[in-house]
């Protein structure tokens, strides 16, 4: 059914309607920015001929991302069941389990949670003879987590590494991405840098999802970090219809 934009107010249809090429949409908490995407993909399928499955929408949570599809089931039925709308690590993960092999990770990989994660970081420490009193585990864990969110690899953090704990940092990576692969596996923070890093090395792959993503949407785009925003830089590098929404 036709998608009654009349409802919105000057900004919100003018984000709506507007659909070719980048667009930023700065608003704040309570503006309606939910409404705004939706009504946007809503818009995308009723008058312009897009295909649900050519739509991405990311968001930044999994209740933000339930919310979302629960609002598009309203205003498109079960189109939307075709469209991904997903956190950035959910898109990863399906991303990965497709096409992990080309990395040489099984599709079946394990995914760590915070405390597999930080168990493997005491047993690495514990091999390497580091002391947790004078360099806890906390700190090196998010001294590795800032590095795979900035695109940093073990190789270049150890070039880098100055100070007493980024020194000491940069041994545990190069141990810990050794034990991950050994037990095939990906902590959270490696599902987005390894899912960035087939994009880019594997040109056929890359290709493929540029070809899919005729359109990309991102909410709470101002709380991107490095490797989420190459992420989507590579996928709308085709076709550059992204839409982002900020505070």
């Amino acid at each position: 059914m036709p998608i009654d934009i009349e409802t919105l107010n000057g900004p919100q249809r003018e984000a709506v309607v507007t659909i070719d090429g980048p667009l930023l949409v700065l608003a704040g908490a309570g503006s309606g920015k939910t409404r705004v995407l939706t009504y946007r993909i809503a818009n995308l399928i009723e008058n312009h001929d897009v295909a649900p499955w050519e739509i991405l929408a990311i968001t930044f949570t999994n209740k933000a991302a339930a919310e979302m599809r629960e609002r598009l089931n309203g205003l498109v039925g079960p189109r939307c069941r075709g469209m991904w709308v997903s956190t950035f690590h959910s898109i990863c993960v399906r991303i990965l389990r497709r096409w992990a092999e080309e990395i040489g990770y099984p599709r079946s990989f394990t995914i760590y949670d915070t405390d597999d994660q930080k168990r493997l970081y005491k047993e690495i420490m514990a091999e390497l003879d580091i002391d947790p009193k004078r360099f806890p585990v906390n700190a090196l864990m998010n001294r590795i987590s800032t590095a795979k969110n900035e695109l940093v690899v073990p190789g270049d953090f150890e070039q880098q590494a100055s100070d007493p704990v980024g020194k000491v940092a940069s041994r545990v990576y190069s141990r810990l991405q050794e034990r991950l692969k050994a037990a095939n596996a990906f902590d959270f923070d490696d599902l987005l840098l390894y899912a960035y890093l087939l994009l880019k090395n594997h040109e056929d792959v890359r290709a493929a999802y540029q070809q899919r993503f005729r359109y990309l949407m991102v909410d709470e785009y101002q709380d991107t970090n490095t490797v989420q925003f190459k992420l989507v830089s590579l996928l709308a590098a085709k076709y550059r219809n992204i839409c982002v929404v900020g505070d």
